[in-house]
């Protein structure tokens, strides 16, 4: 197993942050699930319990193809930084961006040599931002099975809030999307500067065949909506 050794003693003092819920990939399509959205919309009235159930427990896709209200309703991101990504192969590419677009078949890949260990991504909130208390994090190309276990996912990621270490989070090796409960984050301040949360790979589980690893989304829950 892959691990980051530097500067462990102070890595053990932070706080280690495992996921408050885990949640499946749905079995549906897109566009299926859309579709039941569609039903759901129209016809709620006739609907079953077990049906209506069946779409509100598919979350990952609740998340990123409802357009239902959520802390994005008032939740801002000035901008999505890393310090590497992957070069773009043919039409595809790995930008940090794309671990933050609400599209689970876009990823982030960090770029460098090996699996990556010390690279991370930087989210830039405006300090009227609402607070932050949820990350969510789909671990490793989860578009499909094939390409999950094909390439690298992150085992712990050491989050920094406003430029100092806050906390570690540690991940499941699952195709899943993991919710950690991270506190109460940010200023929510009209008169405050710009904020940022960093989070740094220290750890990896090896894909089967290569060593870059991969993000497909990490976005956020919080409060101060609604």
């Amino acid at each position: 197993m892959l691990t980051c050794t530097i500067g462990a003693a102070a890595q053990d003092e932070l706080r280690h942050i495992k996921p408050e819920a885990v949640h499946q990939m749905p079995k549906i399509s897109v566009e299926e699930y859309k579709k039941s959205i569609e039903v759901l919309e129209n016809e709620e009235d006739n609907l079953s319990f077990e049906e209506m159930k069946r779409v509100g427990d598919l979350t990952v896709y609740t998340d990123l193809y409802s357009g239902f209200c959520s802390w994005y309703c008032g939740g801002e991101i000035l901008k999505v930084n890393a310090s590497s990504y992957l070069k773009p192969q043919g039409s595809f590419n790995y930008k940090p961006g794309n671990a933050h677009d609400f599209n689970h078949g876009s990823v982030w890949a960090e770029g460098v040599a090996g699996p990556g260990i010390g690279e991370w991504l930087e989210y830039v909130f405006p300090g009227r931002c609402p607070r932050i208390t949820t990350v969510n994090i789909l671990n490793g190309h989860v578009k499909t099975e094939k390409a999950w276990r094909e390439n690298a996912r992150v085992k712990s990621l050491k989050m920094y809030y406003m430029n100092k270490p806050y906390a570690i989070l540690d991940l499941d090796d699952s195709r899943t999307l993991q919710c950690f409960d991270v506190g109460v984050l940010g200023p929510h301040d009209e008169a405050a500067p710009n904020w940022t949360l960093r989070f740094e790979i220290l750890e990896v589980y090896p894909g089967e065949k290569h060593q870059d690893t991969i993000i497909s989304e990490l976005y956020f829950d919080g409060i101060d909506v609604h």
